[in-house]
């Protein structure tokens, strides 16, 4: 006769209808087997939120998962390396918060602005129109992208209707030469007044 399984667990006897579950060698019953893989998780998921919980207090940061970019070209990359040393330089930081990072490729994905183009929108801003840019600058690109562009069609219409143009033929130089005027130096005649006079 065949010794009757007893539950890891509750220690009752599993019955001939129910199917045993191995479990830590032994057996146990299927409800059994269910509690105690619920409660041995939950474990898991207390003692990792506590030591997440060490880890902010004692200071230590806790590291983000590597995510894969997209591939750059290498002029792609120069523009970007270009864009984000001007941000360094306007900003007067070696060290560019993560908020214009994310800002940057976000406006990438969502207006499909590229980064040579926010780059001549960040010299609009600063070197053509003047305006005074301080703090994080990145978040004034949408509003000034249209109207950047637009200068920099217009100064592209120029070049290309007067490219087929021979500008030497245009203006004759002469050299003009500009004699200084002799100045009058206003002399007091001393012999002409009288001492005590």
């Amino acid at each position: 006769m065949a010794r009757q399984k007893v539950c890891v667990c509750c220690g009752e006897k599993i019955g001939a209808d129910e199917v045993p579950i191995p479990y830590k060698g032994r057996y146990a019953h299927q409800k059994c087997f269910n509690v105690a893989v619920k409660v041995i998780q939950m474990g898991k998921s207390e003692k990792l939120e506590e030591k997440a919980k060490e880890k902010k207090k004692s200071g230590q940061k806790v590291k983000p998962k590597a995510e894969l970019k997209d591939a750059l070209s290498e002029d792609e990359y120069q523009e970007k390396k270009q864009y984000y040393d001007y941000l360094r330089k306007l900003i007067g930081e070696d060290q560019l918060p993560a908020k214009v990072y994310a800002l940057s490729e976000d406006y990438i994905k969502r207006y499909g602005f590229s980064f040579e183009f926010m780059y001549q929108t960040l010299v609009y801003l600063n070197e053509i129109i003047e305006k005074e840019l301080t703090g994080d600058v990145v978040g004034l690109i949408p509003y000034y992208y249209t109207e950047a562009e637009k200068y920099y069609n217009s100064i592209k219409a120029v070049e290309d209707a007067v490219k087929d143009q021979d500008i030497s033929q245009m203006y004759h130089e002469r050299v003009i030469q500009v004699q200084p005027k002799k100045r009058k130096i206003k002399q007091i005649d001393i012999g002409s007044i009288r001492m005590g006079e």
